[in-house]
């Protein structure tokens, strides 16, 4: 691995400036725990600001995977059953009549993505105006997307005219694939329900805290903003720093440490410590990483849902993983729990898939031999 680590010292600034990318931060992990950090490039380009292990970032839709532990800890307490019918804990909101069944609308099937509900993102605004709610997204009270999001939301394929509408069915429940921020923010929903907390405030203190993660949030505080990478268009440009209105379905913060730390976790520890590291019983991890249902293919790789995970085989080896995205950030992070190695990236800028996408595959070769 130290060669690889040389490899992505020699190469990692050059392709930075090849892409036009302001920077990026990369952990490698081994035997589960952090093995190497680097930080290359800006995290803003005009005050020549460098990206640090401190850095914050938008991790985007890594925020489903981490969600997902929030609604096995409600599992494992007896307050959430994960096959019964959403509507046995909402009050708030409910899905609005349809041609298909909102009884089979269940947790497990949100998780997978497979729930059948619209909404593919959950957009966002500027940090000077208003943060909606989960009630508002659910029942479309969310603003129309900016110039700045409706080019990106066309870019990656989603659909702008779901935008300030209200959460609905697209098909029947269960009946297949289809990726929806809105089904993420009826679980954020759900657990604000069953807790009487703030999604905020039941995940830092049920998840991230007792997972070595204080820096990380899904409402970033006004004290980190100075160390929150300025995030840049795809031509390098900068761009307003969005509060994602989804907070369940992209809108956490971290740093390259605290989210290693995070993928550490996802399995057995260098000592032999469960996966979960008693935040969450292995049973419940496992779960979270069993492929139930094909979901699509990229990268030539077939990926299944797992809860709140993606699974793939990569040359007969189980990686787990989620990638995120949000105007300004790129992320991504794998872990072979088989072999106790990991991968994790995060960059200021939406043009970041073909530097992680790059470098994720030369990881692949090392560790997996493909």
């Amino acid at each position: 691995m130290n060669d690889f680590v040389r490899h992505l010292d020699n190469t990692v600034p050059e392709q930075l400036s090849a892409l036009r990318l302001p920077g990026c931060a990369l952990a490698l992990i081994e035997n589960s725990e952090i093995s190497t950090i680097r930080c290359y490039g800006y995290a803003d380009i005009a005050t020549k600001t460098a990206v640090r292990e401190d850095t914050m970032f938008q991790v985007a839709s890594i925020s489903k995977s981490v969600a997902a532990w929030g609604i096995m800890k409600l599992v494992e307490q007896g307050r959430l059953d994960l096959d019964a019918p959403i509507d046995t804990y909402l009050t708030r909101w409910h899905l609005p009549p349809s041609d298909y069944d909102a009884r089979a609308v269940t947790p497990r099937l949100l998780l997978m993505h497979f729930g059948g509900t619209s909404l593919s993102g959950c957009g966002g605004t500027p940090y000077d105006e208003t943060w909606y709610t989960a009630e508002d997204i659910l029942y479309g009270r969310t603003p129309s997307l900016d110039e700045q999001q409706l080019a990106y939301c066309v870019k990656w394929g989603m659909d702008p005219e779901s935008y300030g509408k209200p959460v609905h069915l697209l098909q029947a429940p269960g009946t297949g694939f289809e990726y929806s921020g809105g089904g993420f923010t009826i679980l954020e929903l759900i657990i604000e329900e069953i807790t009487g907390k703030s999604f905020t405030e039941f995940m830092s203190e049920a998840i991230l805290g007792p997972l070595g993660m204080p820096e990380s949030s899904f409402e970033v505080r006004d004290s980190q903003l100075p160390r929150v990478a300025t995030p840049y268009s795809d031509t390098l440009e900068a761009i307003p720093l969005y509060r994602t209105n989804g907070k369940a379905a992209g809108g956490m913060y971290s740093n390259i440490i605290e989210l290693a730390r995070f993928a550490c976790a996802e399995m057995e520890g260098p000592n032999g410590e469960a996966p979960g590291r008693g935040v969450l019983a292995a049973d419940s991890v496992a779960e979270m990483q069993r492929p139930d249902r094909y979901a699509e293919t990229e990268m030539g790789l077939d990926f299944y849902t797992g809860l709140g995970h993606y699974v793939v085989d990569i040359a007969g080896v189980r990686a787990v993983q989620h990638t995120g995205g949000n105007p300004g950030w790129r992320s991504v992070y794998t872990v072979i729990p088989a072999q106790k190695t990991g991968f994790v990236c995060l960059i200021n800028s939406a043009g970041g898939n073909d530097l992680w996408m790059d470098l994720i595959q030369q990881w692949s070769a090392v560790v997996v031999g493909v």
